[in-house]
């Protein structure tokens, strides 16, 4: 893609009988054929029979003085994407130069390392320089340079483009937004990229090449902070006896003790003692990091300089994203059975953490009461169980329907589910 293709363009050219290595630098190939060669791909990537043999030799003498298990060589993905320009003008038109991140230095996204989370395979997310860039090509590229009549900016007027691409609700200032529309959870319908979640704005990302993919079942929503008013609205959802009586019942706690403990893909007689025994490693790494896990998926925005306990969280989740990973790949190049990971009872680190919208505090309940933090948090667990890795499902059937059906057909008959525990050391 850096050769100038477009994502569609570039998957049917290494997908083909064609070569591709004499468009990629000499590092960036030799680091690829590191992973192709230590995950076995070659014979997957047809490509690679064009490269010459020295560039071999040279990734596997970067495997023999490897110290870490590289990332795992990813299945490329059949997507064809959206008209790019006109969903960066949908979510991004009103961002200015001055509108960044120096304008919430004591204010910010504490997610880990300030990035999102990444699971191997996964891509990262294109810098916030680059949506400035394309912004401003947008605006300079698409219309002409005419002035109005109404003396309005061109860049500032909403355009039909991005009123498409807006729901009904994101279409209007959050001061305009009735005490009603607060409550509203909007459900997004086709091609809307940006929507009012208890009236807070969201946003979906991009369907870029280079954006980070959502990890199957997990929400896939921020909120958009570059414009001002919209993250004023998102620091005073963020308060501070509220979330520090909440995490006093350690809610993470209740996450582990309450989790799937049953296989309901496999029988253990299936599986050897080694297998066996990488299940326990990795429920005993869940039980060490099951803060981390909460955290990443029900991430809000703290006020740094009120709560410096924050800081601390960011390095427990970068820890266990990447210590959990690892063992993953370690357990896989062993023989590991991938199916196993999505078990239930088997925790997913997700890609990018999780936005836990929090109600205005003018929402109320039947009775006029105040919903309180530990509510709030039972309704998003219901609605979107992913977040506390399936507790809340109310059957195995809800437990396993974001997988593929593949492995929906390998549910076990009722009779058997719950004989098998994930981990008898955890039982």
């Amino acid at each position: 893609m850096l050769s100038g293709l477009d994502y569609q363009d570039a998957l049917d050219l290494v997908s083909g009988d064609n070569e591709v290595h004499t468009r990629i630098t000499s590092r960036a190939l030799t680091e690829m054929l590191v992973r192709m060669m230590y995950w076995g791909k070659l014979d997957q990537t047809p490509w690679t029979k064009y490269v010459p043999t020295w560039y071999f030799k040279s990734a596997e003498a970067l495997i023999e003085s490897m110290d870490e298990i590289p990332e795992r060589w990813p299945n490329l993905k059949k997507i064809r994407l959206e008209d790019e320009a006109e969903i960066q003008m949908a979510l991004y038109e009103d961002i200015s130069s001055e509108d960044n991140d120096e304008r919430d230095a004591d204010f910010q996204d504490s997610s880990p390392s300030g990035k999102s989370q990444s699971s191997s395979g996964h891509r990262t997310t294109p810098p916030r320089g680059a949506k400035h860039k394309r912004d401003s090509e947008s605006g300079a590229s698409g219309k002409s340079s005419g002035g109005s009549d109404s003396g309005e900016p061109e860049h500032k007027r909403s355009r039909p483009s991005q009123e498409r691409k807006q729901s009904a609700l994101a279409r209007k200032k959050y001061a305009k937004l009735t005490p009603g529309q607060l409550k509203v959870v909007e459900v997004p319908g086709r091609g809307v990229v940006s929507r009012r979640h208890y009236g807070l704005l969201m946003k979906f990302p991009p369907g870029t090449a280079n954006a980070v993919e959502p990890t199957t079942g997990f929400p896939d929503y921020t909120p958009i902070l570059a414009r001002v008013e919209e993250a004023d609205q998102v620091r005073k959802r963020w308060l501070q006896a509220d979330f520090a009586e909440l995490l006093k019942s350690a809610p993470w706690n209740n996450m582990f003790e309450d989790r799937v403990r049953q296989l309901l893909l496999h029988r253990p007689a299936d599986l050897d003692a080694k297998i066996q025994d990488g299940l326990s490693r990795l429920v005993k790494f869940m039980s060490e990091n099951r803060k981390a896990f909460w955290y990443t998926g029900h991430w809000f925005f703290v006020n740094h300089g009120l709560d410096a306990a924050s800081d601390q969280l960011r390095q427990d989740c970068d820890y266990a994203n990447k210590h959990y990973k690892r063992l993953i790949d370690e357990l896989v190049k062993d023989g590991f059975p991938e199916s196993l990971l999505e078990e239930p009872g088997v925790w997913t680190y997700p890609s990018k953490v999780c936005f836990w919208v929090i109600m205005d505090p003018s929402h109320a309940d039947d009775s006029g009461n105040r919903i309180t933090l530990q509510s709030q948090l039972e309704l998003v667990d219901r609605a979107e169980p992913a977040r506390a890795q399936w507790n809340y499902c109310d059957s195995d059937e809800a437990c396993t329907q974001h997988l593929s059906q593949v492995l929906k057909d390998r549910l076990l008959d009722e009779t058997e589910r719950g004989q098998y525990n994930v981990s008898d050391d955890f039982p």
